[in-house]
């Protein structure tokens, strides 16, 4: 645990002597410097988890994903199976509906909206209407049966008036499995996690993939953050010691870039804390 009388990776001496295998951090109890010892503030990852706001587990799964996938023609970690779109940046009003006529459950749809920051919707499903989302829409990230009842039938979140998804619900999977996220304009993300599994439900043939982790600052062109490669016999899990920091209305996601077997799943998840 972090020494309680350090408060943050501030307090580290900006003039540090390399000539021995140590930093020298402030302690305010005492009013002197004192050597740094493993776990003062925290190392990195420590700091980070003491001042935490939230800690967002954002998980998904594509799966459908053809032998045809590349660097040029991607396919997201989410329910569409497709290369993920984002809502326009100034927003825009969104609706929601089923595919089956039967459902008519309470859902809860989170996102941002048009200034980025974070909010809610809950209402009811009318079947095979679309039902209209109060408020405009920035992102929209997540979405979840809140009924006791599953939904028999595909739910798409999509733009008013567009066929344009922003979010899907596969049947009885009751909530959205997308790997994909937006950190709120009131928030730093710091990456701390990420990972993937793969298999191949239509038999036991071997299929491997290539995923590229991206992110998106505000304004900005996706880049390429890490770049991961898993098979339908073994997973991958990265854990960052120094997490990788994520700026305040960038986007997240993971995309499959190259397939060598066709209509595998891919599985993909990452753990961000926001400050």
């Amino acid at each position: 645990m972090p020494d309680p009388n350090i408060d943050s990776a501030l307090y580290v001496s900006p003039n540090r002597n390399y000539t021995i295998p140590f930093n020298y951090i402030w302690d305010n109890a005492d009013q002197h410097w004192t050597p740094m010892q493993k776990g003062d503030c925290g190392g990195y990852m420590d700091s980070i988890t003491a001042q935490a706001k939230d800690f967002i587990h954002k998980f998904g799964s594509n799966p459908s994903i053809p032998n045809t996938v590349s660097v040029e023609n991607p396919e997201t970690v989410w329910d569409g199976s497709s290369e993920y779109v984002f809502p326009p940046d100034i927003g825009t009003a969104i609706q929601v509906q089923s595919d089956d006529g039967g459902d008519n459950q309470e859902i809860i749809i989170e996102g941002l909206d048009e200034n980025f920051y974070i909010q809610t919707w809950t209402g009811n499903l009318n079947g095979l209407s679309n039902v209209d989302v109060d408020g405009t829409w920035s992102r929209v990230y997540r979405a979840f049966n809140n009924d006791s009842t599953d939904f028999a039938g595909t739910i798409d979140i999509h733009e008013s008036g567009s066929a344009t998804s922003y979010a899907q619900i596969l049947g009885a999977t009751n909530q959205t499995l997308m790997a994909v996220y937006t950190v709120p304009a009131n928030c730093t993300g710091y990456l701390v996690k990420f990972g993937l599994t793969a298999h191949n439900p239509g038999s036991a043939s071997e299929i491997g993939y290539t995923a590229y982790f991206k992110t998106r600052e505000y304004g900005k062109v996706f880049r390429v953050k890490e770049v991961a490669s898993v098979a339908t016999s073994n997973g991958f899990t990265q854990e960052l010691p120094f997490p990788l920091q994520i700026n305040p209305k960038s986007d997240v996601l993971i995309n499959i870039v190259n397939a060598n077997g066709n209509n595998g799943a891919v599985n993909g998840e990452f753990d961000i804390a926001l400050l």
